[in-house]
């Protein structure tokens, strides 16, 4: 069974329908760390506090208000025909909790995220994964 690299808060990830890519946020440590960086468990999940919004929103599924944005930070590798400003649908995720945390290392009593976690947006249908785990390395 392969092991994967723990997750710690600033990792990046992205929505497979968003444009933009952005960091787990944890604004209170569990106390565990990994090289001086809050490690970070399943429930760590929550849209606005954990899960922050990437950028306008490509699902047709989803509901919320219009967005447009001109910012090329962290902007997703598109097709060429992708232009800015990029106007649709607030890229704000819904989500419950991380599926495939290790069960059997445990941040606060709770499953440890890695790499390999992922969400689902309940709102639009995307897949939130891992660019990276945050560590620094």
């Amino acid at each position: 069974m392969a092991e994967y690299p723990y997750v710690v808060a600033g990792a990046t990830i992205f929505c497979s329908e968003g444009t933009h890519f952005n960091n787990l946020d944890l604004p209170m440590s569990h106390g565990v760390y990994i090289r001086d960086r809050a490690a970070m468990h399943e429930e760590d999940s929550v849209p606005g506090i954990n899960i922050p919004e990437f950028g306008v929103c490509r699902s047709a599924n989803n509901s919320n208000g219009e967005k447009q944005t001109s910012d090329a930070v962290g902007l997703l590798p598109f097709d060429d025909s992708v232009s800015l400003p990029i106007v649709g649908k607030l890229c704000t995720p819904m989500t419950e909790k991380w599926i495939d945390a290790k069960e059997d290392v445990l941040v606060e009593g709770i499953p440890a995220l890695t790499v390999e976690c992922t969400l689902v947006c309940t709102q639009g249908g995307g897949i939130i994964a891992f660019v990276d785990d945050g560590q620094g390395v």
